[in-house]
């Protein structure tokens, strides 16, 4: 006699992938998640945890953010915490692109290469204000929506300055590779100088002009 199996209904049993904190997928599933939110009568919100986060960040360095002590400092427990951050790994994604929103994106008015050496310098004030931070923008790319806006002014800065577009892509990472750099020196010295970061630019986009 032939028993028959009943089939097995594999979407039951279906495992679905989590996307890593940062990549694109995650950062759609964040957005969808931030349009779907209702306000929690608590009154906590991310823009509270994000400020809260950067403030802990700022004063103790980026090993003093963990959730519980972030949720020691906004007065509350880890689990509410977990409602707006699912773990520290994606709260430093989130925070890493809200200090990036505070760039000032420069007047598209403005010649190409005027606004090529604003949006560095500004970068550069912002990052100094937050030197903590700045290790924490070197590892896998960055594609929260400030970053991903302040990376479409920067491509379009050296676009206006005249530089074609595979050039003005290569040079927009070295230029971010000099900022971060000059940020990093800062920090480690205590100390940095406008002029000498200003001269190093100058001599920068001279020679890319040149090239």
């Amino acid at each position: 006699m032939t028993v028959r199996r009943r089939p097995v209904r594999r979407s039951l049993f279906r495992v679905h992938a989590v996307p890593a904190p940062g990549s694109a997928p995650w950062w759609r599933r964040h957005e969808e998640r931030l349009a779907r939110r209702r306000p929690h009568t608590d009154g906590l919100t991310l823009e509270v945890v994000l400020t809260e986060a950067l403030a802990l960040v700022d004063a103790e360095g980026m090993d003093a953010l963990t959730v519980r002590a972030l949720a020691t400092r906004l007065g509350t427990g880890s689990s509410t915490l977990y409602r707006h951050v699912a773990s520290r790994e994606e709260l430093l994604v989130l925070l890493v692109d809200a200090v990036l929103g505070e760039v000032r994106l420069p007047d598209p008015g403005l010649p190409g290469r005027e606004r090529v050496e604003q949006l560095s310098t500004e970068l550069r004030r912002v990052l100094r204000s937050h030197p903590h931070v700045v290790p924490a923008l070197s590892g896998s790319p960055i594609l929260g929506p400030n970053a991903m806006r302040a990376s479409a002014c920067g491509l379009d800065n050296l676009l206006a300055a005249g530089h074609p577009p595979e050039r003005a892509r290569t040079a927009y990472l070295a230029l971010l590779d000099y900022v971060l750099g000059s940020v990093a020196f800062d920090a480690a010295a205590d100390s940095g100088s406008d002029d000498v970061f200003a001269f190093g630019l100058a001599m920068f986009l001279d020679g890319l002009e040149r090239g």
